[in-house]
């Protein structure tokens, strides 16, 4: 399949997910979010399989080269500082939650989100981690 058909193909599933689960919270309809998450874990397949043809493509724009090596490495750079904050800031705001429970109970339920985005972020740093590293190694 061409790469410019594989990129449409997904662009139109994004769109259509994104629609999707905006109107259901719009609407508070449970059932067109269901619905956009469906359509979410049928489109990770194909992303997965033509990753390299979706990235090439945004890549380039009418042959001219958008984003190289440098830019990459500047996301990442970026991307690791955002990921170190927001993890900082969940761990610091659970915890303070947490430590003025007996001081303002009704705001206890907060604490446990944060913690939450803690664990979840934790675990994938490691699963992607060990990825890498298999991979790299």
């Amino acid at each position: 399949m061409e790469s410019k058909t594989i990129v449409i193909i997904t662009i139109i599933l994004s769109i259509t997910e994104t629609i999707l689960w905006v109107l259901g919270i719009i609407f508070a309809n449970i059932n067109l979010f269901i619905l956009a998450m469906i359509l979410l874990l049928i489109s990770i397949y194909p992303a997965i399989k033509y990753f390299n043809e979706i990235s090439e493509f945004f890549k380039k724009r009418k042959g001219e080269i958008i984003e190289d090596e440098r830019t990459e490495h500047i996301e990442e750079k970026a991307t690791l500082i955002a990921f170190a904050s927001i993890i900082a800031v969940s761990i610091y705001v659970g915890v303070a939650i947490f430590t003025l429970r007996y001081v303002y109970p009704e705001y206890l339920n907060l604490a446990y989100p944060f913690f939450i985005i803690v664990i979840i972020g934790l675990i994938s740093y490691m699963i992607s981690r060990i990825y890498y590293k298999r991979k790299y190694t």
